[in-house]
């Protein structure tokens, strides 16, 4: 198999046999501040299965030997016409291997089943990073995004909140848009997705 190749399978219900390794690389790829609770991944999975979500996907990739190397997991967002990035990540060891691109393509194929136009998701600031080493990874992730497509909405503050057990912490929020839109277009997006946790600071801007 091509290095570049990955197999994507979708958790459906709780007795998922990839669902442990799948929870095991969230909890190490992630700052605790950005994760929700693991009970809130398996009560989505209770629902989903007793049929009260239908929107919300959580993707294992794998290797040539089905092990789990990556992650997604992002929600239909019906009444915007977008979707939202919950998580995506790979295992360090497979980085810098294409894997990523291949990942990112995998959702917007799946987003084009759904007729979705846009994607919004959070990325760490690098400037509020505590460490040298977090904040080279988060600008990395930023231009990995950029080469994709997506551009940082600028003139914005977004509060991130996961959940009671974390404290809110800002950060950046990208959109990827399938047609041409302008800034105000991007924020009025992000607002519908965000609601009160994103207000305009300034002048919007993508970029």
């Amino acid at each position: 198999m091509e290095s570049n190749m990955l197999r994507f399978v979708e958790i459906n219900d709780i007795n998922d046999e990839f669902l442990l390794p799948w929870l095991d690389l969230y909890e190490t790829a992630f700052l605790p501040t950005e994760r929700i609770l693991v009970s809130g991944h398996l009560m989505l999975l209770r629902r989903k299965a007793a049929g009260e979500v239908r929107h919300h996907h959580m993707l294992a990739a794998l290797n040539a030997h089905r092990a789990v190397i990556g992650l997604l997991q992002y929600e239909i967002l019906a009444e915007t016409d977008a979707a939202f990035l919950w998580y995506m990540a790979l295992q360090a060891k497979e980085r810098n291997k294409g894997l990523g691109t291949r990942m990112y393509s995998e959702l917007w194929d799946r987003l084009d089943v759904e007729a979705c136009r846009d994607l919004v998701f959070e990325v760490e600031i690098p400037e509020l990073a505590e460490s040298y080493e977090d904040r080279r990874l988060a600008e990395r992730r930023i231009t990995f995004y950029r080469r994709q497509g997506a551009q940082l909405l600028g003139g914005v503050q977004y509060i991130q909140s996961v959940g009671w057990h974390q404290p809110p912490i800002p950060m950046h929020v990208m959109v990827h848009r399938r047609d041409r839109k302008s800034p105000q277009d991007a924020y009025n997006l992000a607002k519908a997705v965000f609601g009160d946790s994103i207000t305009q600071v300034g002048r919007l801007s993508l970029e």
